[in-house]
């Protein structure tokens, strides 16, 4: 009897470890799958508000204006729709942050196509891609801290990036933020 009681708890004890560490095993796959979700969300979120920038900037040099307009609604409805996407995944700061990039990036295009901010009287002391590039910088670090990157606040400043390049100078502040 008592070698029968023995076996039944060394088998209830192995049948809670196999348990415990089947779901531990579970849960580690799920926020795997959450973790390249969003991931590959914030890239894609990243490189099309990129490219919104881009063409916002280079708008009024085009020599074809429409097919540069496709390409910026183009950019912009990819943008709205991969922050969406991040709704579903995104910690709040992503998700704030992911916010703050469309509504700065909706300025950054207004003032490319039609030379004027539509936000300056809210942001008097910035102009829109300085706006941007903050927000983006939030933004960066806030997907990163929580796909627990290391030093997940590390990330360079676009107005920084001279310190990549020793030696190089750094840009004046004039000039900081209007190029890519």
């Amino acid at each position: 009897m008592l070698s029968f009681v023995g076996g039944l708890i060394a088998a209830a004890l192995g049948a809670y470890a196999v348990t415990k560490t089947n779901k531990q095993l579970m849960a580690a796959d799920i926020r795997a799958r959450w973790d390249a979700a969003l991931l590959k969300h914030g890239e894609s979120f990243a490189a099309s508000t990129r490219t919104l920038r881009h063409h916002a900037e280079r708008f009024s040099r085009s020599e074809n204006q429409e097919e540069r307009r496709r390409a910026l609604d183009e950019a912009h409805h990819s943008m709205r729709l991969t922050c969406e996407q991040l709704r579903l995944l995104g910690s709040p700061r992503v998700q704030r942050a992911a916010r703050a990039v469309i509504h700065h990036a909706y300025a950054v295009r207004v003032h490319g196509e039609e030379d004027r901010d539509p936000r300056a009287e809210q942001y008097p002391s910035a102009p829109p891609i300085s706006r941007l590039n903050d927000a983006l910088q939030e933004f960066y670090r806030a997907l990163r801290e929580q796909l627990r990157a290391n030093e997940p606040e590390a990330v360079i400043h676009d107005d920084d990036l001279d310190v990549i390049e020793p030696g190089l100078p750094p840009l004046p502040q004039k000039e900081r933020s209007q190029s890519a």
